[in-house]
């Protein structure tokens, strides 16, 4: 295991504390290996051509889930295999 060290902004410590909460968390380290699991795992789904990230609503509808740093996933990820072979 590597420990790391890094500033964070009040946006990322007040994230990590409502995170730690909400899943109980049982230190910071734990929410940020949860955060990155999760951001793996949808950005593994979004790299197949024409998926995109739904979430159903309690009366059944789909709402597609915007997120800007994750909308050119598929370009950008071609060319980081591109320049990494």
């Amino acid at each position: 295991m590597r420990k790391v060290t890094m500033d964070l902004t009040d946006r990322d410590v007040e994230n990590t504390q409502y995170l730690r909460e909400v899943l109980h968390a049982r230190s910071n380290a734990q929410v940020i290996s949860i955060a990155l699991s999760l951001l793996r795992f949808i950005v593994s789904a979004l790299l197949n051509p024409g998926t995109q990230l739904l979430l159903r609503n309690p009366d059944g509808s789909l709402d597609r889930v915007v997120v800007p740093e994750l909308e050119n996933i598929t370009n950008r990820s071609s060319a980081y295999r591109a320049n990494t072979g």
